[in-house]
């Protein structure tokens, strides 16, 4: 289920990459794909467990049945229990200790939706309306701020070089937790580099070489990209402000799969 599960993902890049008639969709559906097959049935289960129900899973993809993964998605989500005491603690410990220390990158590795970590805000409605109020809609910016740029465009031939081995070079060097699909450095590292999955992780090196080239290239579509650029954003607590409301302050986590591409770019 493994090798079918990184095949399924370099397919899908190769979609975008390939301009085939899915590419505008392809890059959206990766970021649909990964947390809806590598969920966990349970908090406790394990390695067996996960692959057996990973095997389902791709099952339920390769037939198209989306309602069915998404009703059981939403099935786990509900029944997910909160973390032990002990474990609240410690992270409260740790996440306290590290901002003191002004490691905020450390920090936030310790942090997903699920965290109770003292200094994290629950993420309520009105954080949210409060995370949206810092994060306006973009607008055109004014002409006076605009510079005129008549720096030559790069050569397509620089980016030649980029292939599969740099990709495991560059996945090799990344710390730090996962954006919206959760997948964190440590898990693509493993899906990359593992010697586990032989020529299932060279292709997809492969396909994020092929990917990045081609967006160093040719035009893209904004919106094609949307899902690739977003981040899984964090608030954090920085108690009340000035005129006595909570003070939040937004933290980005970027997904790895980008962090990949721009390294190699």
């Amino acid at each position: 289920s493994g090798f079918h599960f990184i095949n399924e993902v370099a397919r899908l890049i190769y979609l975008f990459t390939d301009q085939t008639a899915w590419s505008e969709l392809s890059l959206s559906m990766i970021h649909v794909f990964i947390p809806l097959m590598l969920q966990k049935p349970s908090v406790n289960s394990k390695a067996k467990n996960n692959a057996k129900f990973l095997a389902l899973r791709l099952a339920k993809w390769d037939e198209g049945d989306l309602q069915g993964l998404m009703d059981e998605a939403r099935e786990i989500q509900v029944r997910l229990a909160q973390s032990s005491k002990k474990r609240e603690v410690s992270c409260h410990v740790a996440f306290m200790r590290l901002m003191l220390l002004g490691q905020v990158g450390k920090a936030i590795r310790l942090i997903d939706n699920n965290s109770d970590v003292r200094g994290v805000h629950k993420l309520s409605r009105h954080v949210k309306t409060v995370l949206a109020c810092k994060h306006p809609d973009g607008k055109p910016a004014p002409p006076q701020l605009k510079m005129e740029i008549n720096a030559p465009e790069p050569q397509p031939v620089i980016f030649e070089q980029i292939d599969a081995q740099m990709v495991q070079k560059v996945a090799k060097t990344l710390h730090g937790s996962g954006g919206p699909t959760f997948i964190d450095a440590d898990g693509w590292k493993h899906i990359l580099c593992s010697k586990s999955y032989g020529k299932a992780s060279d292709r997809l090196c492969e396909a994020i070489a092929e990917l990045a080239k081609f967006i160093s290239t040719k035009p893209v579509r904004p919106t094609a990209l949307e899902e690739l650029l977003a981040c899984r954003l964090v608030p954090l607590d920085k108690g009340n402000d000035k005129r006595g409301g909570i003070g939040v302050r937004p933290v980005g986590v970027g997904e790895v799969l980008r962090r990949i591409v721009g390294k190699l770019v």
